[in-house]
């Protein structure tokens, strides 16, 4: 499903293991949609191109209240 390596680095950037989930989720859906990876995607799964953005702190989550968002990080802009 995806690569567990990827996903304990991913928690390094995202401690939060729900929260880390949900990025995921929001991601692959954005990906799903269309929405270009900012990674090269070298054969990998949706779920590992979301990890590897995050690991790469390509996209960052930010909370507010209950909502939480991704965003580009700047050099993606």
């Amino acid at each position: 499903m995806f690569d567990m390596e990827l996903y304990s680095e991913a928690l390094e950037v995202i401690p939060e293991h729900y929260m880390l989930v949900n990025a995921m989720a929001m991601r692959i859906r954005q990906l799903q949609g269309g929405v270009e990876p900012l990674v090269n995607p070298e054969n990998l799964s949706l779920f590992d191109i979301a990890l590897k953005e995050i690991v790469e702190q390509k996209i960052e989550v930010k909370q507010q209240g209950n909502a939480q968002t991704l965003t580009l990080s700047n050099e993606n802009l």
